[in-house]
């Protein structure tokens, strides 16, 4: 159990203690985005509904694992929250025994989303569940969570990971040379799901050598990179998106092969298209908030390089580049960093990303031709 998540020991020392008889009735897994907490949730709600403890071999955990097992159900939001009859089913079934397992777990995705409706229709749920009933919720945004919520669930705080530890993972995982894989793990912050982002992308679409170098001609006031940036941000959005309407369109065949019953293959097949929305979104807000994240590394490395700070650098494979960069001054470099955390921020908060990327130009030329 939790053996292919990186990182994250206190977690799996803690489930690891309680697992099977200690283990509360309802969790809230929180931290920020890419830490592997919805794997885990996953990888827990295997183990609890699995004969074996989670084994992760068996035919029973590879079900659970591919959303196949009758006592593990994903609770996804339907549309921007998760809606008060989504909560209604879930209540529903709570009195039912389980199907093949001892114990019921329902993994709530988002938690953060629940509109206040949903969140007091599941309160008594949660707080005092049948006994072969377990919640596990997850959020990237525990703020937002309403009180009710997490007051009622054993709250486990899941942490970034160290660089080190990103950079062995990558290195055993996806064979990357120590150099770049110590330089993607600083870049990755120390999210996980970032950093092997980051490496599947220096084995194929190559889209952060492509941004650095746009980002190194941008802070050399070069006009033509910055359209040249919000091009290729739009056509790894295009990408993006027709790589979530393949995997769509692959996990329907798959469905109309493996289950003959007319409506439940109809409401699987609703599921995943409403998943791929939200799929789709998610990719490619991703996209530009990576390029904004190249863009914003090397700002930060050139701002580093003009105090002479080259140890600290986070581009470490692409040192050399910055050595040979034309420097600005170090207070034109805070300033576009300022700018471009800004517009990330918007982008997180889903404004038009072309405007805001075309917006945010505007602005590094009033701050370039100012200096």
């Amino acid at each position: 159990m939790f053996e292919s998540i990186p990182g994250q020991e206190l977690a799996k020392a803690y489930f690891a203690a309680a697992f099977p008889e200690s283990l509360s009735h309802a969790y809230l897994l929180v931290g920020q985005e890419g830490l592997g907490k919805t794997q885990f949730a996953l990888e827990l709600g295997a183990a609890i509904v699995s004969a074996c403890g989670g084994c992760g071999h068996c035919d029973e955990c590879e079900r659970a694992r591919r959303g196949l097992h009758p006592d593990l159900t994903v609770v996804e939001r339907e549309g921007e929250l998760i809606r008060i009859d989504q909560v209604e089913r879930l209540v529903a079934e709570l009195s039912l025994k389980p199907f093949l397992a001892e114990r019921r777990v329902w993994v709530i995705l988002e938690a953060e989303k629940l509109g206040r409706e949903a969140a007091n229709k599941l309160l008594k749920s949660l707080e005092e569940p049948p006994a072969h009933v377990y919640f596990l919720l997850v959020s990237d945004e525990p703020e937002r969570v309403l009180p009710t919520i997490s007051s009622r669930c054993q709250v486990v705080e899941f942490r970034p990971v160290s660089d080190a530890v990103v950079a062995a993972y990558l290195g055993e995982r996806c064979g990357l040379g120590e150099a770049e894989a110590a330089a993607l793990a600083r870049l990755a912050r120390g999210s996980v799901e970032r950093a092997v982002r980051l490496a599947d992308d220096a084995r194929g679409a190559q889209r952060r050598a492509r941004f650095t170098k746009l980002a190194a001609a941008i802070a050399a006031r070069d006009r033509d990179a910055a359209h040249a940036f919000v091009e290729e941000v739009s056509a790894g959005e295009q990408a993006a998106a027709e790589q979530v309407a393949t995997a769509v369109a692959a996990q329907t065949e798959e469905l109309e092969r493996t289950i003959s019953d007319a409506q439940e293959r109809a409401w699987r097949v609703k599921r995943i298209e409403e998943r791929g929305k939200r799929d789709k979104a998610r990719v490619t807000r991703l996209v530009a908030l990576d390029a904004l994240d190249y863009l914003a590394a090397w700002l930060r490395d050139a701002l580093v390089m003009s105090y002479g700070g080259e140890a600290a650098v986070w581009n470490v494979d692409r040192r050399d580049e910055l050595e040979q960069a034309r420097l600005a001054r170090p207070d034109l470099y805070e300033r576009m960093l300022e700018i471009t955390q800004a517009t990330r921020k918007n982008v997180l908060l889903n404004v038009d990303r072309k405007l805001a990327l075309q917006a945010m130009f505007a602005r590094f030329e009033e701050v370039q031709d100012g200096a």
